[in-house]
């Protein structure tokens, strides 16, 4: 592992939590999302009693992450009933794939995602069968087992924050309405699901918001998200040129596609760098007019609407575009790893780097459109119906900030997933 930019900042809280408790993590807070520094304090107290270094500790939990992810894909894998030549393909590909095994021994907090958004896919189906067939007690485990997941995978990108709410619509709205029977004990096992989820979910969200609270005075997860918003719907709102409209597509599948062919100089405006200048300003500003941190976010979140308002069009556009980076996660250069030097010198070959690159993308893009247009229908393929709201959600959510290569690799077991629909339904020979 290379202990560098946000990794520092994750390392930091895990020995914070270790050596001072979470007294002192709320009070020096809002930090990060807790679920990931916590499992680096896990290993940092292991390290005290094995003497092996954290970061192999860390390293182990990635292979067990990744291999927990495994089974968890083979299991909606064989629910959709793709065939084993299939199966193992997407096994296999989730196994050697680059930007996933970066993820599994690099410090940050992606990796441990994967199995929670995998579990939401699975627990919600089953909660969906429950429901459909009124099996009430076995329906309120699932529903109190999705609120669980759904928490913990805000614990580690509080995106999910905003999310939780619009997949429990969508998906409790489509359950009812696709519900033949409308007997009047179905009704109270919907209520009582509904009620169960929201419950478990919003429990441990509210609590720990309220630690922050008492703490530090802000009644956020994590308070990056304010002067995040400002900062990239400020840089959307600055003139738009047509150059300035190309520079921007062509950032879409990474700044190496930019700088070659318009150069560093004008791409910087694209990347995070110029997004994180505008939202510091504007922190910054606030603060020295001693609002209150709520006030502050507020103020924020106003600003980047009113800002978004006096364009829509282009704020819009520009937004999609931002969303089409989500399809572009497998690369062999992520960074935050050091490989060994075979691999390495591999990894640095262009051609293969672009080549997979823009290989996997094309597929992503190609089985994510599949997927939905077959899932309109939902009760046809309720786990790949399920599998395109999460991606839509996901997707739409981290577009209104900017992105990151390595934000939309918690999706990538899901893409892998959607790509094995994809070829199974249209690529493979028929039985």
């Amino acid at each position: 592992m290379n202990i560098v930019f946000d990794a520092i900042g994750y390392e930091s809280l895990g020995r914070m939590i270790k050596d001072q408790g979470w007294v002192t993590f709320f009070t020096t807070g809002p930090n990060r999302e807790p679920l990931y520094p916590s499992l680096i304090a896990v290993s940092m107290y292991l390290e005290q009693l094995s003497g092996l270094a954290y970061v192999k500790i860390m390293a182990f939990f990635g292979i067990i992450i990744m291999f927990l992810t495994q089974i968890l894909t083979y299991k909606i894998l064989r629910l959709l009933n793709i065939r084993n030549g299939i199966c193992v393909l997407v096994l296999a590909y989730l196994a050697l794939s680059p930007a996933l095994n970066n993820a599994a021994f690099s410090l940050y907090s992606e990796i441990a995602a994967l199995p929670f958004i995998l579990g939401i896919i699975l627990t919600s189906f089953y909660l969906w069968e429950a429901i459909l067939k009124n099996k009430q007690q076995e329906a309120f485990i699932y529903a109190a087992l999705l609120g669980i997941l759904l928490a913990a995978a805000t614990f580690i990108k509080a995106v999910f924050e905003c999310i939780t709410p619009a997949y429990l619509i969508i998906f409790f709205t489509t359950v009812f309405l696709t519900d033949k029977e409308t007997k009047t004990e179905k009704i109270t096992t919907f209520l009582i699901c509904l009620i169960a989820v929201s419950i478990f979910f919003y429990i441990p969200i509210t609590t720990y918001k309220w630690l922050n609270k008492q703490y530090n005075g802000n009644f956020v997860i994590t308070n990056r998200g304010s002067w995040a918003l400002y900062g990239s719907t400020a840089r959307r709102m600055e003139p738009l040129t047509l150059k300035k409209f190309a520079e921007a597509l062509a950032y879409a599948p990474g700044e190496g596609v930019c700088n070659s062919l318009f150069g560093p100089q004008e791409c910087d405006f694209w990347s995070f760098r110029k997004s994180d200048e505008f939202g510091f300003t504007k922190q910054a500003e606030l603060t020295h007019q001693h609002l209150s941190p709520n006030k502050i976010t507020t103020t924020m979140l106003s600003l980047s609407a009113q800002k978004a308002l006096q364009n829509p069009f282009q704020y819009t556009l520009l937004t999609f575009i931002e969303g089409l980076k989500m399809s572009f996660w497998e690369s062999t250069q992520v960074g935050f790893v050091s490989y060994p030097h075979w691999l390495e010198r591999i990894y640095n070959i262009k051609i293969f780097n672009n080549g997979l690159r823009f290989f996997a993308s094309l597929m992503t893009m190609g089985a994510v459109i599949f997927l939905w247009l077959i899932t309109l229908h939902p009760l046809k393929n309720q786990i790949g119906f399920l599998i395109s709201i999460l991606i839509f959600l996901y997707t739409l959510f981290f577009s209104f900030f900017f992105i990151l290569t390595r934000y939309a690799l918690p999706l990538a077991p899901l893409y892998l997933i959607a790509i094995g629909i994809w070829i199974n339904q249209n690529l493979a020979p028929k039985k």
